[in-house]
Parts: structure tokens; sequence; C-alpha cells
């Protein structure tokens, strides 16, 4: 890449590591970028990779340095770490990475860093092996915050090397063909066509796993609406729920609209996505409409608030995608074991209670709940399930072969927690 064009990338991914440290998800911020294509995806792998080895990185750097940083110079220390993840996993020779992130300290206005940075990258390198060894000897809590890695230790502490290195890998993409507009067939030649290899699932034909990661509006027939990206555990929320033809559906916490989307593919004619945030169901309505699929309505409303938007008819199924830490996607959201706090846990679990006894008597008698979370902690789903039948004794779980707790990369995909209800007489 050219130096101006190289400079842009990287700016960009300087700003993306600023704006999550400011609070930001890093979705969004990535959604601001104004770069496309390749560019993008570069761009994309640098900002991902350091924010996924944040607390490795700050470990690793932190005996180069003389002293703390300063808050004001979060964008020097956004640079050396970017520096660093592309020195460990780059494929540039490291004397053109290290000029090229030296040299960004005069993009970024800040000339007097250019010599910390280039004596920290080149100290970096002639003593990697030790640095690198102390690392690997640490403990594999490094890689999340100490609260984090206590819970899910005390959880699954058999797993618990298996739970660290998923949340520290590189994520895969999983394709969900819209077959109402391709074949499955159709759309693997397709692929093929490309030099991209899917391998298909056991569990659903419609499912598509791809190891090598190509921009989205890349793949083919996405503008189409042949394609949506899902991850595999996202996807079993409308196998499990099976929707048919007739029935009344609400999809309580409907945004972005993945499950939304995947339950009108599957035969649902009839639903209501709710979500709080007016502006999150735009992009609902932007993948039904990318998608050309009907028979949603799409209104903004708080779901644990029915007397505001419901009209007293019951529903035959109802999907509580409920409101989680996301501590089973951490893979696919690097951001969050940065974001999260030990306070969020109970603000969520609180939250889906509240759901929970919110919407249960919105559904007729011999309909289903799907509860589902993108969490790994038993508070937020075998523990709050197991309350929630305790207190409802017209409520039974179904059992289902893709329910439970599914832990981030078994089958390659995050981590997942499902349980299915009826309601009784």
């Amino acid at each position: 890449m050219t130096n101006v064009k190289g400079d842009r990338i990287r700016l960009a991914a300087v700003q993306v590591l600023l704006a999550v440290a400011a609070g930001q998800t890093l979705d969004d911020a990535m959604a601001e970028l104004d770069l496309a294509g390749g560019d993008r995806a570069i761009a994309q792998w640098l900002a991902f990779g350091a924010l996924r080895e944040a607390l490795l990185l700050e470990r690793l750097s932190s005996p180069l340095l003389q002293k703390p940083w300063r808050r004001r110079d979060a964008d020097v220390q956004a640079l050396l770490h970017l520096a660093l993840f592309e020195l460990r996993h780059g494929q540039r020779p490291a004397f053109a990475v290290v000029n090229d992130w030296v040299e960004m300290t005069a993009v970024i206005h800040k000339a007097w860093a250019r010599g910390l940075m280039n004596a920290v990258l080149r100290r970096y390198l002639r003593e990697r092996e030790a640095l690198e060894g102390r690392l690997r000897a640490d403990d594999l809590d490094l890689g999340h915050p100490a609260w984090l890695a206590e819970r899910l230790r005390a959880a699954y502490p058999r797993q618990w090397p298996e739970i660290a290195a998923a949340n520290n890998a590189e994520a895969p993409l999983w394709l969900r063909i819209n077959r109402r507009r391709v074949t499955v067939a159709a759309y693997q030649e397709a692929l093929a066509a490309r030099g991209l290899q899917a391998e298909a699932v056991d569990w659903d034909a419609g499912a598509l796993l791809l190891r090598a990661s190509v921009p989205v509006t890349e793949l083919p027939g996405w503008r189409e609406g042949w394609v949506s990206v899902q991850d595999g555990a996202a996807q079993q929320a409308a196998l499990i729920l099976a929707p048919r033809a007739g029935e009344r559906i609400l999809d309580a916490c409907a945004a972005p609209g993945g499950k939304t989307a995947h339950l009108l593919e599957a035969g649902a004619d009839h639903l209501l996505a709710l979500d709080r945030s007016a502006v999150r169901l735009q992009r609902v309505a932007e993948t039904l409409q990318r998608l050309d699929l009907h028979g949603a309505d799409l209104r903004a409303a708080d779901a644990a608030e029915p007397r505001r938007w419901w009209d007293g008819q019951p529903f035959d199924a109802i999907l509580l995608d409920a409101p989680c830490t996301g501590t089973g996607v951490i893979r696919r959201h690097p951001d969050i074991r940065l974001r999260r706090q030990p306070t969020d846990v109970e603000q969520a679990v609180e939250e889906q209670r509240r759901l929970l006894e919110a919407l249960w008597p919105c559904l007729k008698v011999g309909g289903r709940l799907l509860y589902a979370t993108c969490s790994v902690l038993p508070e937020e789903n075998a523990q709050q399930i197991a309350g929630f039948l305790g207190r409802h004794e017209d409520a039974q779980r179904q059992e289902h072969p893709l329910t439970g707790q599914r832990l981030p990369g078994a089958g390659d995909m995050d981590g997942f927690y499902y349980a299915l209800l009826e309601k009784r007489p």
C-alpha cells in the first residue's frame, strides 16, 4: 500500500480504538469509517485484533515504557498497540511495520512521540522472544478482565482454557442462505467461482461456514438478498422456534434484525418486531428490504411494557432474544471485555427477569416462548430460567436438541443459550 493510502487505513484503526475507549461499541465505530473493500478489511483486522489482545498488549508494552500513559496521549497508546499487534501477526517486513507506525505520530500531530515509538518497537523486536515467553508463561486470565476471568473460571473450571482460547481467537464467517432467493447448491457454486470454499453443517442446510474472511458487500448476491452474515449459534433460534404460516409471532428485542429475517425466511408471515430504539429498528427495516422479506410489523417500543403496544390478542410464539452481557460473543465483539463491568451482570439479570414476567401473559395457552442470550454466565441463563419456572406453574421447559448452553468455539460457533418454554393450562 502507498504511504497515503496506508496512513488512511492506519488512522481509521486508531479512530476505532479511541471511539471504543470513549464508550462507543466496536460495531458503531466501524460503521462510521469512510472505507470500503480491501481498505476497510485491513482496518477492521487491525482494530479487531488490537482490541482482542488489548490486555495482552498492555502487559507486553508496559515493561518497555518508562512511565504510564497520560490520558491525553491515548492516541499514541493506540498507535503502539496497533503496531505491536501487526508485528505479532502481520505478514509485512518488521522494518516496514516499524517505519509506518512511527511515521503515524506526525499524522496524529504527536511528533514528539516519534522517538518513543521507534525506541519501544525496536526494543520489542530485540527482546521479542523473552517478552513473548513471559506472556506464554502467564495465566490465560491475561486476555480477560480479572472479574470476568474469575466468574468464567468458577462457572466452567474444566472448560475455562477452551473458553479463553476461543475468546482470544478470530471468529470465522458464518453465512445464512436466503433459500427464498437462491438454492444452497447454487450459492456454493457462486462462492467457488470466486475461490471461496464453504462448509455445510448437519443441523441446517441453509447454514454455511466460510473460513476466509471477506467484506460482506463482496459476497455473491449480497445486494440481491441471497445471503446474510449470522453466526451459526444465532441461526439456531429460528430452527428451535420453528414458525408456521398463520401464527402470530412476537420478536421482542428485534434489532439488528438477523433473527427477525430468519423467522420470515423460515415461514413466519404475521410477525411483530419490537425494539426500544427507533434508530436500531431502522437497521431491521434495511435488512428486511435488502432480503425482500415481508410480513413484519416493526414498532419502536419497550417489550416489557405490553400496555403500550399489545392489542390483547395472545401470540402463538415469542422470541425473547434478551439483552445480556454478551460474554459468549467476545471473539466477535472484542470490545465487550473492555466495556463490561461486574455491575452489568446484575443489571442484565434484572432486565431479563422484567422481560420474561411482562411477556409471559402475552403468550397463548399451548404457545411457546424461546428465551435466548449470547451469554455464558449461568445467572443469565440456566439460573434465570430455573427461577422463572419456579415462579410459574403454567410454564414447562420443552426439550430440543439445539437448546441449552453452547460454549464459545464449540462447533466453530459463538457462545449461546436457548431455553424453549411451553405455556400449559
